[in-house]
This record gives structure tokens, C-alpha cells and sequence, in this order.
């Protein structure tokens, strides 16, 4: 485990980066100034989108998907397509190359999530199955590659396809891969909500900050990337956390929570299971 001090050198550690993003817009808000500095480095890192595919339209939405589409002001039938022209902008900004895995967003998985309470609640138990599926459609070798750094959520907010996402990031951890964990953002600017996480995740498992990566220098991008979902910025800062959505009001928030993440420098921070072979529950 290294210390925070020495995370800066460790970037190019490894020569392939992959991000497993649940939704279109996770990393770059939660991890974007990295993601522009390991470009910058020639890393051609890489976000792979796990909940992004095409809904069934041969099955009838739920009134919440109806409701959620309205906030976004988009039509059922051209939701996924426009948050994909949002991740190729971002993606664009951050120097990054972005893939979609073949799962659907929640909202989209029936009738099974039809509130927010159900999206930030348990995930439902026929789903328990979905984290080995995603490390199933991961472009991975059989054996962990020493060269492939990947970065999953923490599930901070407890957002259903967060918890799916962490798991196959410890599943992944357990089999010996590198899995470096990051700081859901917005969920994580709301009071308790980092605290609350890391005393779940701790009562099955230990994990320690394993890099606290600087951010001043890809500040403006990860900012302008963000600001590439014009479709999300509302329910992302507004409903979910009451941050403004101007640039500044993103911005200062953000800022805010960075330099406390660093203890005075802004950072964006990253975690790791100091046990892989420890049992973590989603």
C-alpha cells in the first residue's frame, strides 16, 4: 500500500487504464482530472460504461423511467442515444476512449426500481447475479495482467448499479487484479454519506486510501467534461445534492470537497482492499 505523498508517480504504473463507469457521466465526475492526466501521460485510458445499453422497446416502461426521461427532457426513444453524444463529448475533453457494456440502467430493468428510495435502497435479490456477469463481458484475460489497472465506485449514495459495480470491482479484487476504488461524486458532497459507505464496506472488509491524485492541472477539464451532460446536470447537483449548476457553483462545490479529500490539496482520492481475499457484501 502506498502512501498518498508518493500517488502522483504511480499513474503510469500500469499501461492500461479502465474505468468501470455505471452510468454515462460517473467518471468523470468522480475521477475526470485523473482520467485527463493519465492522457496527458499517453495512457489512453479507457471508461467502459456498465449500464448504458439500448432499453427494450418492446417492453412497456415504468411510470418512474417516464418521470426520470421528463427531468432529462428527452424521449424515450432518444435518451440513450443523447447520453451517448454526451459521453463521446466528455470523453473527447478528457482524452479518453469509452466503451458500452450490454446491461441495462436500472430504471430500465423492469418494474423492479420505482423510486428513488428503490434506486439508493438494496439491490433486488434477483440481481445478485449481475456483478459476475459484468467481470464476464470486461475485455480481461483469464489471468490478472499486471500491465491493467481498473478503477470501480466505492457505491458511495448506495445507488443500486453503484453497489453492482463495487462488487464486480471486488470480484475482481479477490481474483488478484489491481482495483483501485473512487469517491462517488455528487453522492459523496452529501453530509455523512462518504462516512456512512466506508462503515458498510469496512464490516466485511478493510480498505485504505491508496492514492490521493493531484488536480489542479486538469481542473478546467474535468469541469468542462462534466459540464458535457447538459442533460444530467440538474438531477445530478440540484436534486440529488443542491449544488447549483452554473460552472461556478459546480465548480466551488467540487473544489470544496477535493481539497478535503487532500487535506488542503485538492485531490481526487482513491481506495483499495488491503485483503482481497476478505468477504465484502454489496
Amino acid at each position: 500500500m502506498s502512501s498518498p505523498e508518493h500517488a502522483s508517480d504511480e499513474l503510469g504504473a500500469a499501461s492500461q487504464h479502465l474505468f468501470l463507469s455505471p452510468h454515462y457521466d460517473d467518471i468523470p465526475l468522480s475521477a475526470g482530472a485523473t482520467v485527463r492526466r493519465l492522457a496527458d501521460r499517453g495512457l489512453r485510458p479507457r471508461t467502459l460504461v456498465i449500464f448504458g445499453s439500448e432499453p427494450d422497446h418492446e417492453q412497456p416502461l415504468s411510470p418512474f423511467a417516464d418521470e426520470m426521461h421528463a427531468k432529462w427532457g428527452l424521449s424515450a426513444g432518444e435518451v440513450v442515444a443523447h447520453r451517448q453524444a454526451e459521453e463521446r463529448a466528455a470523453a473527447r475533453i478528457l482524452g479518453a476512449e469509452t466503451d458500452v457494456l450490454p446491461f441495462h440502467d436500472a430504471i430500465y430493468r423492469g418494474h423492479t426500481y420505482l423510486s428513488d428510495g428503490d434506486l439508493f435502497g438494496d439491490v433486488a435479490a434477483a440481481e445478485r447475479s449481475l456483478p459476475a456477469a459484468i467481470v464476464a463481458a470486461l475485455p480481461l484475460g483469464a489471468r490478472p495482467d499486471p500491465a491493467v489497472r481498473l478503477y470501480a465506485p466505492l457505491a458511495i449514495g448506495r445507488h443500486v448499479d453503484h453497489q453492482l459495480a463495487f462488487q464486480a470491482g471486488i470480484d475482481l479484487a479477490r481474483r488478484g487484479w489491481d482495483v483501485w476504488l473512487y469517491e462517488d461524486t455528487p453522492y459523496t458532497l452529501k453530509p455523512g454519506a462518504f462516512t456512512s459507505r466506508l462503515a458498510d464496506i469496512r464490516g466485511d472488509a478493510d480498505i485504505a486510501p491508496v492514492a490521493r491524485i493531484p488536480v489542479a492541472e486538469t481542473w478546467d477539464a474535468k469541469l468542462d467534461a462534466i459540464l458535457s451532460y447538459p442533460s444530467q446536470l440538474e438531477t445530478v447537483f440540484r436534486d440529488y445534492v443542491g449544488v447549483g449548476v452554473s460552472r461556478e457553483e459546480i465548480g466551488a462545490a467540487l473544489w470544496a470537497y477535493a481539497e478535503q479529500a487532500g487535506d488542503g490539496t485538492a485531490v481526487e482520492r482513491f481506495w483499495k482492499m488491503k485483503d482481497a481475499s476478505s468477504s465484502v457484501g454489496s
